[in-house]
């Protein structure tokens, strides 16, 4: 009978987890006692609600961990969680004084969204462009323990830590720019994550303007989490914390979202082609993939060909042959230009707002030249097949 309740209370524990966004702590064993619910952050004695010592199971979703801490302010002995556990062992059954609970999910955001990190204060050194993602101290290069300033393209969020190389444990939350980081960041930052940030910037009703996006949110009137999507094709994976978890979104005109009850675009489906300020009960909560597209068989404003979004470099003349698309950076040889062949470069194509620099030699050394608008071909003698360097910048 013993056995049979606890396999019961794993199996409910289960069902009770893929269902939240936060850990569920328990002053007792078995999930039983006094419960208290916790979001993603970081908890002091005095922020755990559970109280000091108190703790001994707790429920963790899929994509969360939980590292507990000994002693207050995330100091002494260290434990950290991936999955729902019963009951701590007797090393650590009412011995947590502070704790930090994260979501490792990372969202499907624009691809034009990403963080530029510089080596120096006020964007200047070396430096590297990010997208949504973690990102370890063997990933973050010549960036790691490096980092004194940093730009924010989009609406994301850094999460930095200064104690571990894992991208675990105690952070720091940057939702804007920072020009020069204070002491206890600058040069320290050990690991990375860059998220989806589920404050949108303010702007009247807090939704963005660009009629270029379709807009999901978590709860009805446009409120909660938000995601901005570019037309596409978006599995349940894709969605991330919105699939089965969407209950209002905006569509610029011209757009059209179909949402399927599955993932993977199957299942019972609804077109939706205006703002949905609160889904009916039988689309509330059932994105399982969805797909958005432009009305009129174009997937770009105006039909044709997208937009420059990007700057692309083009080994032959008119934006042919092989071509690099990259992201704001320094690029001290071609090769880490995306493997683009060393002078080789032909035409390149510039976004407004975009300034790119070629160079004669690695490193960013020789002769240079400055762009800002594209150019479909060079004179015979100037900057044809000579860039051996580059650097781009977003002004």
């Amino acid at each position: 009978m013993k056995k049979f309740s606890f396999l019961y209370l794993l199996l409910l524990a289960g069902l009770f987890t893929q269902a939240q966004l936060y850990v569920t702590l328990h002053e007792d064993c078995q999930f039983r006692g006094r419960t208290y619910m916790l979001e993603a952050g970081t908890y002091r004695l005095y922020q755990m609600k559970i109280g000091n010592d108190r703790l001994s199971s707790l429920q963790i979703p899929a994509g969360f961990r939980v590292t507990l801490y000994a002693d207050d302010n995330f100091s002494g002995k260290s434990l950290t969680l991936s999955a729902t556990l019963p009951c701590l062992d007797s090393s650590w059954d009412n011995q947590t004084s502070s704790l930090v609970v994260e979501d490792t999910r990372i969202q499907q955001i624009n691809p034009n969204e990403y963080v530029v990190f510089y080596t120096d204060c006020y964007e200047r050194g070396f430096s590297r462009s990010l997208r949504p993602g973690i990102y370890k101290g063997a990933d973050l290069g010549e960036l790691k323990n490096n980092i004194s300033s940093f730009s924010v393209f989009g609406n994301l969020r850094v999460r930095a830590y200064t104690q571990s190389e894992e991208a675990m444990g105690y952070y720091g939350s940057f939702e804007k720019n920072e020009t020069c980081l204070n002491r206890n960041f600058n040069d320290r930052i050990s690991s990375l994550v860059i998220e989806y940030n589920p404050n949108p910037p303010a702007g009247g009703n807090g939704t963005f303007s660009d009629d270029r996006y379709v807009q999901l949110f978590a709860d009805c009137r446009y409120e909660g989490n938000g995601l901005r999507l570019e037309p596409g094709r978006y599995t349940g994976e894709n969605l991330g914390l919105f699939r089965n978890a969407l209950r209002s979104l905006r569509i610029p005109s011209g757009y059209t979202v179909r949402i399927f009850s599955n993932d993977n675009f199957s299942g019972s489906s609804t077109v939706f082609t205006s703002d949905e300020e609160c889904l009916a009960y039988p689309q509330r909560d059932k994105a399982g993939s969805l797909i958005v597209e432009r009305r009129g068989g174009s997937a770009y404003p105006g039909g044709g060909f997208p937009p420059v979004t990007n700057v692309t470099i083009y080994t032959d003349a008119a934006y042919r042959g092989q071509s690099a698309v990259l992201l704001p950076g320094t690029y001290g040889s071609m090769a880490e230009a995306g493997g683009f062949p060393e002078k080789a470069l032909s035409s390149l194509q510039i976004p407004p707002g975009y300034k790119v620099i070629l160079y004669d030699q690695p490193g960013l050394r020789g002769r240079s030249i400055t762009l800002t608008e594209s150019r479909s071909s060079f004179s015979m003698g100037t900057w044809n097949d000579r860039a051996v360097s580059i650097a781009v910048y977003r002004q």
